[in-house]
């Protein structure tokens, strides 16, 4: 009689040696091409979470609202309107909202904001909307600052790797789902981080998915709908909206009339939604006949936030969900968006999204120091590269603070420069004589340090003037943060 296989004979006959090391080595070349990338998308990504929060921080002074009255919406728009003219066609408002507390005026179109202001409580413009550093990490995280479809291609691409490595990761570990809660600690720093890595690729994997698709679908949309408007469309990339979202506007009808009060629209909207959050109100062709008025807002239990109701100049609707429902394609497509950042569940999610886009920024790191680790016990180490990773992994959070740092002294216009210059001197870093055993080291210090800078600099700056609590909320983390890097930075110098 045949005795019985074993559990290691089993698991050998489903995933042969062969094949789970042909997969482990695809894993490592691939994470190898595109790790820095990887980390510098996650990295940017996880603080993009809270980009709503970061706006507040950097603009704590504007007016803290919780609502406004019509007629305070009615004196907005003309304000804007007498500021920026015609200019785009449109003037919009953003209403205040739980997690964006400003009454925000801006002339042109919703997506431009070339006028774009903070007015207060009567609809009186206060100050421009500046918030530079947050505008960086944006365009950083969705294209690289590269030109803008190139750019959403590059990051399309890494999201698939992103989800080539996740995929592979599971394959080249057998057990990994056995050994969720396994983390051996005290042994060799290969088994360490090789315990970190697979335990935080198991319980971050649902999540690593999500956004590694979301946002992969979101890139390669919004790179097919660009093609699609620059050829079918003749470059009318509004006209090519309308195939998605709907018709944006009534009628065209040039001659001269007033702007209506926005008072019998809202009553209108309050009357055919009551539970709807009206998020922001946008007029086309204002003082024309043919203006129309649209009111976007967000319906209870949806995760789609572009709903909109359109009407005319004399408050007939033109559009709606009601009217043109929406495919469930199209409801897919809008749902991406909050489900890849997070802006769906309140704080709390917006905190567990953040924490996990870090876990996957270690993960990568990790992966890069096993297979570091794994070359020095082969007796091949590769101390340049090694160097060059911590530069990456250390270097990215020093120069982001920084940047952050900037407009605290009056700079502006400058973080894709002073982002491109630093990364230049962080690199030039690994090229100098300092002992390997605290490099790492000095990099996690200087990463404490500006963190810690940046806050100071921020409350120094604010103190006495900020309307706004999130300000002291997130200089607070950042400090946290600071003092959490600096215990690594001590610890680290004491095992070399």
């Amino acid at each position: 009689m045949n005795a019985p296989l074993s559990e290691k004979q089993r698991r050998k006959r489903l995933l042969p040696t062969a094949f789970v090391g042909a997969v482990l080595s695809g894993h490592s070349v691939l994470g190898l091409a595109v790790s820095a990338l990887i980390y510098l998308i996650c990295l940017s990504g996880a603080i993009v979470v809270f980009a709503q929060e970061l706006e507040r921080w950097e603009q704590p002074a504007g007016p803290v609202l919780t609502s406004v009255t019509p007629a305070a919406i009615d004196r907005g728009l003309s304000e804007i309107y007498a500021k920026a003219g015609s200019a785009g066609g449109a003037i919009s408002v953003q209403l205040p909202s739980g997690a964006s507390p400003r009454f925000v005026l801006i002339g042109g179109s919703v997506e431009g904001g070339s006028n774009k202001w903070i007015a207060d409580a009567n609809g009186r413009l206060v100050e421009p909307v500046a918030h530079p550093a947050t505008d960086f990490l944006v365009a950083l995280h969705a294209n690289l600052h590269l030109p803008r479809i190139f750019g959403l291609a590059v990051v399309g691409l890494i999201g698939v790797a992103l989800l080539a490595l996740l995929i592979s990761g599971v394959l080249a570990h057998p057990r990994i789902f056995r050994e969720a809660f396994t983390l051996r600690r005290g042994g060799s720093l290969r088994l360490q981080e090789a315990d970190l890595h697979n335990r935080l690729g198991t319980w971050g994997m649902p999540f690593f998915i999500l956004v590694t698709l979301t946002g992969t679908v979101l890139g390669a949309f919004l790179l097919m709908f660009g093609g699609m408007a620059a050829t079918a469309y003749k470059g009318d990339f509004r006209r090519a909206l309308t195939e998605i979202v709907g018709p944006l506007e009534s009628r065209e009808d040039r001659k001269p009339a007033a702007i209506p009060s926005m008072a019998p629209f809202l009553a209108s909207m309050k009357a055919r939604e009551p539970a709807a959050q009206i998020q922001s109100v946008e007029i086309q062709h204002p003082e024309t006949r043919g203006q129309s008025i649209t009111m976007f807002f967000e319906g209870a239990g949806r995760l789609s936030h572009d709903q909109r109701y359109i009407f005319d100049a004399g408050g007939q609707v033109t559009s709606s969900p009601r009217i043109q429902p929406r495919s469930l394609g199209t409801r897919a497509l809008l749902s991406l968006p909050p489900l890849h950042f997070g802006w769906f569940g309140g704080p709390a999610t917006k905190i567990a999204y953040g924490l996990l886009g870090i876990a996957l920024c270690v993960v990568t790191s990790s992966g890069m120091t096993i297979w570091f680790a794994r070359r020095r016990d082969q007796g091949r180490p590769v101390p340049a590269w090694e160097r060059f990773w911590t530069a990456t992994a250390w270097g990215q959070p020093a120069i982001f603070a920084f940047v952050a740092i900037l407009p605290l002294m009056g700079i502006h216009d400058h973080s894709l420069f002073a982002w491109i210059v630093m990364t230049a001197l962080v690199y030039a870093a690994v090229c100098t004589a300092l002992p390997d055993k605290i490099f790492g080291v000095a990099f996690r210090w200087s990463v404490a340090l500006l963190m810690a800078v940046l806050a100071i600099a921020h409350v120094m700056r604010w103190i006495g003037t900020a309307q706004d609590s999130m300000a002291w909320a997130i200089d607070t983390a950042i400090l946290a943060g600071a003092g959490l890097i600096a215990v690594s930075a001590k610890r680290r110098r004491c095992a070399a």
